[in-house]
């Protein structure tokens, strides 16, 4: 499975906080230049994304305490250990992009069926 190579906490992190790839993309575009003043239509442009997608992306992570909103213009929010986490989220990101969106995409697809809720199970 794909997900091996996201360490577990980083993966804990993804499920608590970021809900789709535009959220991601954004959180570590706002880590990464945090004394900037990252307004929704300067986020879209850089992360390749609508404004829509991108304004409901920066509200959600609003919503989990990673950014913070004020005047229409976004900045980091972030805990100390949230901060680190998110430099770790960048290097696992940059790493293995590929995991790491589907621990993404895995969360909206719900947990995947076992032998035993299929109705597979060996012992009947």
């Amino acid at each position: 499975m794909a997900t091996q190579y996201v360490p577990g906490d980083i993966r804990d992190f993804i499920l608590k906080h970021i809900a789709s790839v535009a959220q991601i993309e954004a959180l570590l575009l706002i880590w990464s230049n945090p004394e900037k003043r990252w307004s929704v239509s300067k986020v879209a442009a850089r992360i390749y994304a609508g404004e829509t997608e991108t304004a409901k992306a920066l509200e959600g992570l609003c919503a989990n305490g990673l950014l913070v909103r004020k005047d229409d213009v976004f900045g980091l929010n972030a805990s100390e250990e949230d901060v680190e986490m998110i430099g770790r989220l960048k290097e696992a990101y940059a790493r293995n992009l590929i995991p790491v969106t589907d621990v993404i995409h895995g969360k909206s697809r719900g947990p995947r069926p076992t032998a035993e809720t299929r109705g597979l199970r060996r012992d009947r």
